[in-house]
């Protein structure tokens, strides 16, 4: 008896574990990149402030190489690990054929959130991609959810951010701080928004403002960027099971 009932035990497990392995949804994770440009929004910046950070944002001196990196393999090494969901293989999505070849410019316009960012820092293979719903048949979530049609469950977007943020300001002089900004967002196989996840953290240092105008210094502006990414990722870690909590709900 007691046999049998282990093998009645055992087949229930194996039956259930089953079950719950072929429920387990899969995900492709369509881009990863890091946006130079310095979202200035929070200050009364002026078109010469914009100008600069636009220049900066292309200047071949401001590397965040080693911090897409970072942001590439914590992610796929450490936060996905996480999810209740499995992710298509990367070798799988950036050696996808159509992939490889689609351009994200085609059939769209750049009101429609779509257009290739020249400040955009891609992670080797992956497109930069931005969904938006203005155009549903033809936004880039439609498009990378037909391409992985039967292999994917939903399309995910990560990427990783800067702002700046004011901090003192007197009389027209101040220190401006800078923060990092993570975005992930997974659409579901019907292009619905399961959710947008935006997370920051600022750097603890901080540079010079004149009239309210943060000095756009390369050599001062990139650390800050680097630490106020390396304390973003570390900031994940506690942030990741809340995440987690959201896309059960919906997903």
């Amino acid at each position: 008896m007691k046999n049998t009932a282990r093998l009645l035990f055992l087949s229930i497990a194996l039956v259930t574990s089953s079950f719950l392995a072929a429920q387990k949804k899969n995900v492709a994770v369509v881009t990863c990149y890091v946006d130079k440009y310095l979202d200035a929004s929070e200050l009364n910046g002026n078109a010469a402030l914009l100008s600069g950070i636009a220049t900066l944002a292309k200047d071949e001196r401001f590397d965040l190489t080693s911090v897409l990196a970072k942001f590439h393999d914590d992610f796929f090494t450490t936060y996905s690990k996480e999810f209740t969901f499995d992710l298509v293989p990367e070798a799988e999505v950036l050696g996808n054929e159509a992939y490889k070849n689609f351009d994200s410019r085609s059939g769209e316009s750049d009101q429609d959130g779509t257009r290739i960012m020249d400040s955009s820092l891609p992670y080797p293979g992956y497109k930069v991609l931005i969904p938006n719903a203005l155009k549903r048949e033809n936004s880039n979530k439609f498009k990378m959810l037909q391409i992985f049609k039967g292999k994917a469950d939903g399309v995910m977007f990560i990427n990783l951010g800067f702002k700046f943020q004011p901090k003192v300001a007197v009389g027209g002089m101040g220190t401006a701080g800078v923060a990092a900004v993570m975005n992930i967002m997974l659409f579901d196989e019907a292009g619905d928004r399961v959710f947008n996840f935006v997370e920051y953290a600022t750097a603890k240092k901080s540079i010079p403002m004149v009239s309210g105008v943060p000095v756009l210094d390369l050599d001062k502006i990139k650390p800050l960027c680097e630490e106020a990414a390396e304390n973003l990722m570390k900031d994940m870690l506690e942030k990741m099971p809340k995440l987690i909590k959201k896309i059960d709900k919906k997903f």
